[in-house]
């Protein structure tokens, strides 16, 4: 009965171990992915701003500039947006550039929602963005609250047929409303979360094999013949 149990328990502690290390294999494949992305950003950061009425392809995170004019009546904003531990609303209007192109801009971030958007011509400037799939935790849109982005919806609640991109603007042209970072701050902790998992991984294997060593031990000292 003991040497049954002893090998649930053991089959139980191989799983937990084979669990642990492949939680830090994937931490090492997600620390990979980091690299990557930091990269991508810091080549597209220091590119000079594309036109967008000029622009044939876009790569997430590099500069782009449009000149033209926000639509009146077409500002949206994204709910639950905390800033410096103040709960309030992304800011975002449809911008039509000299071409007649349509793009969705992130204008900042503002305490409640306002309006109107600056009505004369300029040069907008900012970083391309593509959207983030919703998580399981945030709501669904429902016309007219907006918890994350989804151009081609929006495009059909804007009546704009909105470029596949949005653009994090630099300056928000209003004082209200305070600008975001164009860029996402990312840190890159991943190999000191994969050492913990591996860590663990072999702490329980060491402990699982210090009590296997103590048990035969005891059973060799007893002399008690035990049956599986």
């Amino acid at each position: 009965m003991f040497l049954k149990h002893l090998s649930s328990f053991s089959i139980f502690t191989f799983f937990m171990i084979l669990v642990l290390l492949g939680l830090g294999t994937w931490q090492l494949h997600r620390k990979a992915e980091k690299e990557t992305l930091l990269h991508t950003i810091h080549q597209q950061k220091s590119k000079p701003p594309q036109n967008v009425d000029f622009l044939k392809t876009f790569d997430p995170f590099s500069p782009l500039y449009a000149n033209g004019h926000f639509i009146p009546g077409k500002t949206i904003y994204l709910q639950s947006k905390v800033h410096h531990g103040k709960n309030g609303v992304y800011v975002f209007d449809v911008f039509q550039t000299q071409k007649g192109l349509f793009l969705l801009v992130q204008r900042g971030w503002s305490e409640k929602e306002i309006a109107p958007s600056p009505s004369e011509r300029i040069r907008l400037e900012g970083i391309i963005r593509t959207p983030s799939p919703p998580t399981y935790f945030q709501p669904a849109n429902t016309t007219p609250l907006y918890f994350w982005i989804d151009l081609q919806a929006l495009s059909r609640d804007l009546n704009a047929p909105l470029l596949p991109f949005y653009l994090v603007a630099t300056h928000s042209y209003d004082a209200k409303i305070l600008p975001t970072p164009p860029l996402p701050t990312l840190s890159n902790h991943h190999l000191q979360y994969a050492i913990t998992w591996y860590f663990l991984a072999f702490t329980l294997l060491v402990m699982f094999l210090w009590n296997r060593k103590s048990f035969l031990k005891r059973k060799t000292s007893d002399g008690s013949d035990y049956n599986s």
